[in-house]
């Protein structure tokens, strides 16, 4: 195999690695038993006299199905992605045709604005927002100042506070794959 074809094989080994592997550890602890002890769950693969034998329990999936509870957490999850999605497309494609469509001495900075966030960390972006998203925050003092409101809005702790930041983090990885190199 030639040396460039190496360069193929990183993406694999990093998505086996990362995503792969966890998500089977993942699997594995799911299909075990529960138990009070280290590690906290029971051997996927017993010994049953000179032969390895798998003891699978799905009754996790049977309980998770069977209970409102689960099913109404992923439900709602499946709605909020949903929709962060949508909104993350609708906001996300038209940037990318317009950072496509201009001008090429604009095109370097249009792109840095929308690759700028990556640049800080993601844990005090969030911060960021809870303090513009709070009752007594700036958002509110400026939409007062305006007039555009008569009484705080409450955002935090709302779906809405979820959609923003759910669009906010993703709306760069909708962005970049859209636009077209030059």
């Amino acid at each position: 195999m030639m040396p460039e074809r190496w360069f193929a094989l990183l993406p694999a080994v990093w998505l086996a690695l990362f995503v792969a592997l966890p998500l089977g550890i993942v699997l594995k602890i799911s299909l075990a038993e529960a138990r009070l002890a280290m590690p906290p769950y029971t051997a996927l693969l017993v010994w049953d006299g000179d032969w390895p034998r798998l003891d699978l329990r799905p009754d996790n999936y049977v309980v998770a199905l069977s209970d409102s509870l689960y099913i109404r957490s992923l439900f709602s999850s499946l709605r909020i992605a949903a929709l962060g999605t949508m909104l993350s497309l609708l906001l996300g494609l038209p940037m990318a045709h317009g950072l496509a469509r201009s001008a090429s001495r604009w095109r370097p900075i249009l792109l840095t604005l929308v690759i700028l966030p990556f640049w800080t960390s993601f844990l005090i972006r969030v911060y960021a927002w809870i303090g513009i998203l709070k009752d007594e925050a700036c958002l509110n003092h400026a939409l007062l100042a305006l007039g555009l409101i008569d009484a705080p809005l409450v955002i935090m702790n709302t779906a809405w506070a979820v959609q923003i930041g759910l669009v906010y983090a993703y709306l760069p990885f909708m962005v970049l794959p859209s636009t077209p190199a030059w």
